[in-house]
């Protein structure tokens, strides 16, 4: 799981090393992470945030690659895929289908309903940033 102050340290590490691809993407979490704390108005933010800042940037990269595929640039495609692995290093393990099926009818069983607009607000509770929502989603409405 990535905090604030990792980050910071590999901020420093990659500057060092002049990594310069790793130092500008570092530099945009980073930044990212400091607008949301003056957002909130907090001096540190929780590692979910945290992680949800990640994720949005893993999505940018996501989205970026879809349309560098449409314009056949393949030079944008290697670029963002190498951002996006790097990224992704920050993240948690994600839950595979399986268990996340099987966490799902856990808490279906415990709250006794198959609504999915319960299920996803206790599978975030407990498990946030460990499952994609999508497919948490998809598995529900399979589940109901």
């Amino acid at each position: 799981m990535a905090s604030e102050n990792e980050l910071q340290l590999d901020l420093q590490a990659a500057m060092k090393a002049r990594n310069t691809e790793k130092v500008m993407i570092l530099r945009d979490v980073i930044t990212a992470i400091k607008n949301l704390k003056v957002e909130k108005m907090v001096a540190s933010l929780p590692e979910a945030d945290v992680i949800g800042i990640i994720r949005k940037e893993v999505s940018k990269r996501v989205e970026a690659v879809g349309f560098a595929r449409q314009a056949n640039r393949q030079d944008l495609i290697d670029k963002n895929e190498g951002e996006k692995a790097l990224l992704e290093a920050y993240l948690p393990q994600q839950m595979s289908a399986e268990q996340l099926e099987t966490v799902i009818r856990t808490l279906a069983t415990e709250i006794g309903s198959t609504q999915i607009g319960l299920l996803m607000a206790k599978l975030r509770e407990r498990h946030a940033g460990l499952f994609y929502g999508k497919l948490a989603s998809d598995l529900i409405r399979k589940l109901a």
